[in-house]
């Protein structure tokens, strides 16, 4: 009984070995620019919200890969007859057994186990996040505005606000001669909507903004470019759901609005809770939430009606129609948010209604976005309030799957850049080409290009992109600001992540206004 027991959990180790190694192959394979922060918000804060299909998936595609490493982790502990753990070999005369296998098979399988955990650790980049939280970034006492105490000055007539936050955007998929890689047009309703409107680049053509660590999957992203900070991760930080707060400290677009009298709701066709983004949204701008639990309570549609993430981009665009003619039916100004899904990797969810245009599906998606986004714009366009209303476009993050874009990029020094584009800003730009910034500039930017004055031209890390002041990329180099954002800050921690401060600076603000 003992010896099967024994048996049973070797096999049972060596195959979380085989997961482990294959795992990691796919994640480095398929998402070599994440980090490891990345993987701890996502465990720590979305993996049982997350969507089963993109799992399912990633497991289709490494099946085989996992049975080949298990079979040849297995085979030197299978039980064999004895000649074939040794081999004979003669020597002057002498015969000598050498033993093939020379490990029992307890000492090979916690080897092997030890190897696989190294191998895997390495691979997600724990050891670099460990060596990086050991420096200590000083860019927060040194560079960041807090909103709170910044004078921050709206015109008279309060312009209404639509922020489209776009899954994966890039502009790689552009035509090469507009700026991207690709060969042929996989998205010209958005690349033109960019050359008609105003579009900041980092080249002379169309272009856009860098990620940085801690803004670099959708929750970080779209906290990012609200609050125009990074979203740092500890191993040991406080959690940042099942809470009633959510980074305290700061203070963000929602929070500013908010304080202005703006009517204010963001729409997921997810669970909002995934990522903890429900807490963000309703602790900073206390917005009203509608998710795939919204459309559920309000009849809109079916528990056995849920595809992708919880609903398609078809729906989440129509029932927008609806919240938005809500919203601009008060005499509130408006403020609506609304993320889309259906670009999500592995290779995004293909609507019913999509045109097959190209062999690879993930093509195909995102073309229709590109439609469907376009479409939504145009309605937008032809409502009574648009003539007061900001429309902002922005991709979360670069996109994921590494391999979709690679292969389309032959220009080894291209950079891959978020996607933006502002449609009737309140205020002319002029110095929107060739710029070096990072996606927490669109925090402040999209404040000014709704017309309102910004003290000083700076919030959290971010800077004016309409002012041409100069941002920290430009001030500091990417690489080197990236490396800051990748470093523990004690700032962070103690006041960011706390609720004192940020009262405090409230209180300060108020008085010296009265």
């Amino acid at each position: 009984m003992k010896n099967r027991i024994k048996k049973v959990l070797i096999f049972i180790v060596l195959f979380i070995s085989s997961i482990l190694i294959v795992g990691t192959i796919y994640y480095k394979n398929n998402f070599p620019n994440q980090d490891f922060e990345t993987i701890l918000y996502n465990i720590k804060y979305g993996v049982e919200k997350s969507n089963p299909e993109v799992i399912w998936i990633g497991f289709k595609q490494s099946i085989i890969k996992l049975i080949i490493c298990f079979t040849i982790f297995i085979m030197p502990v299978i039980k064999k007859i004895k000649n074939k753990y040794y081999i004979n070999v003669k020597f002057k005369n002498h015969k000598k057994e050498i033993k093939v296998f020379p490990f029992k098979n307890c000492i090979y399988c916690i080897v092997i186990f030890v190897l696989s955990m190294f191998f895997t650790l390495k691979g997600i980049g724990l050891f670099e996040y460990i060596k990086m939280q050991r420096k200590v970034s000083s860019v927060f006492e040194n560079e960041y505005v807090n909103t709170a105490a910044t004078k921050i000055e709206f015109p008279s007539q309060k312009r209404n606000l639509i922020f489209i936050f776009l899954e994966s955007m890039e502009n790689s998929m552009f035509l090469e001669e507009d700026g991207g890689e690709w060969e042929y047009a996989l998205i010209p309703e958005l690349e033109n909507l960019t050359k008609e409107n105003i579009n900041f680049s980092n080249t002379n053509t169309l272009g856009g903004g860098r990620e940085v660590a801690g803004a670099c999957w959708t929750v970080a992203g779209m906290v990012g470019q609200t609050c125009g900070i990074p979203l740092k991760v500890e191993i040991n930080d406080n959690d940042y759901s099942g809470y009633s707060s959510f980074l305290p400290g700061a203070y963000s677009l929602g929070d500013i609005l908010e304080s202005e009298g703006y009517n204010q709701e963001v729409m997921f066709g997810s669970d909002a809770s995934f990522g903890a983004r429900d807490t963000y949204f309703t602790t900073h701008g206390n917005y009203e939430i509608f998710d795939v639990n919204t459309a559920i309570e309000e009849d809109k549609m079916t528990e056995e009606d849920k595809v992708w993430w919880g609903f398609s981009d078809d729906d989440l665009f129509k029932w927008s129609k609806e919240e938005i003619l809500d919203l601009a039916d008060e005499e509130q100004p408006f403020c609506y948010i609304l993320l889309t899904a259906d670009t999500h990797f592995v290779d995004g969810y293909l609507s019913e209604k999509a045109d097959i245009l190209y062999e690879k599906k993930y093509e195909n998606v995102y073309a229709y976005s590109s439609k469907c986004v376009n479409e939504f714009v145009e309605w937008i366009q032809q409502q009574k309030f648009y003539d007061n209303t900001t429309i902002v476009l922005v991709g979360d993050h670069l996109g994921m799957e590494y391999d979709f874009y690679q292969e389309h990029i032959d220009n080894e020094n291209y950079i891959r850049t978020v996607y933006n584009v502002f449609i009737i800003s309140a205020i002319p730009v002029s110095n929107n080409k060739n710029r070096q910034f990072a996606t927490l500039d669109i925090f402040p930017t999209v404040l000014a290009s709704m017309g309102v004055k910004i003290e000083g031209d700076r919030l959290g890390l971010g800077t004016n992109l309409f002012s041409g002041k100069e941002t920290l990329v430009e001030k500091m180099g990417y690489a080197e600001f990236n490396k800051e954002m990748s470093r523990k800050s004690n700032y962070y921690n103690e006041y960011i992540l706390q609720d004192d401060y940020i009262n405090m600076l409230r209180a300060n603000k108020e008085s010296k206004e009265q």
